[in-house]
């Protein structure tokens, strides 16, 4: 009877030690490690993220940025002329991808200038980080290298001083909040 006690115990230890060391040590068998980038950083993501590849931030090169899903607007903007494609990565999948918990976003250029996302804007206009105009790469010149660009021409109650203030160019910062 002793004996069958002391095995019953050893064998709870056992489950329970391994237990906690699973829990601790490993990451779910779903999560992504980000890894980190190898070219100068485009864009830097903190805030209230879960996924990170430096201290509190996740930061993309433009190797990491190409190799995401791309997405695609064809849209005319106050600052061209015609209708251009525009394509990258949807927002929506940059903050998928650093396991996003917040409910606004605030984008910051280059140059320092804010601007507020709300949460509601990825699922209703679907904004893009254009990386490209025309098939062309973004540069610091042409708005770049990274650009939030909103359909403009498939949602008429975007064509404002609002949304196009939401188009951040020269992106380089997304702070989640």
């Amino acid at each position: 009877m002793k004996v069958k006690f002391y095995i019953n115990r050893m064998i709870d230890f056992w489950v329970a030690s391994l237990l906690m060391f699973f829990s601790v040590f490993m990451q779910p068998v779903n999560a992504q490690v980000l890894r980190k980038p190898t070219g100068p950083v485009l864009l830097t993501v903190s805030g209230l993220i879960s996924q990170h590849n430096g201290p509190n931030v996740a930061e993309f090169d433009l190797a990491m940025l190409n190799a995401l899903p791309e997405s695609q607007i064809v849209t005319k903007t106050p600052w061209h002329s015609a209708p251009a494609k525009f394509s990258g990565p949807a927002l929506k999948t940059i903050l998928n991808t650093v396991d996003s918990k917040g409910k606004s976003f605030r984008l910051t250029a280059q140059d320092r200038y804010e601007a507020s996302i709300p949460i509601e804007d990825l699922e209703k206009f679907g904004p893009v980080l254009a990386l490209r105009m025309d098939g062309k790469n973004l540069s610091v010149r042409s708005r770049g290298p990274v650009l939030l660009m909103y359909p403009f021409d498939s949602y008429p109650q975007i064509d404002t001083d609002i949304y196009y203030g939401r188009s951040v160019w020269q992106l380089i910062h997304i702070v989640v909040e």
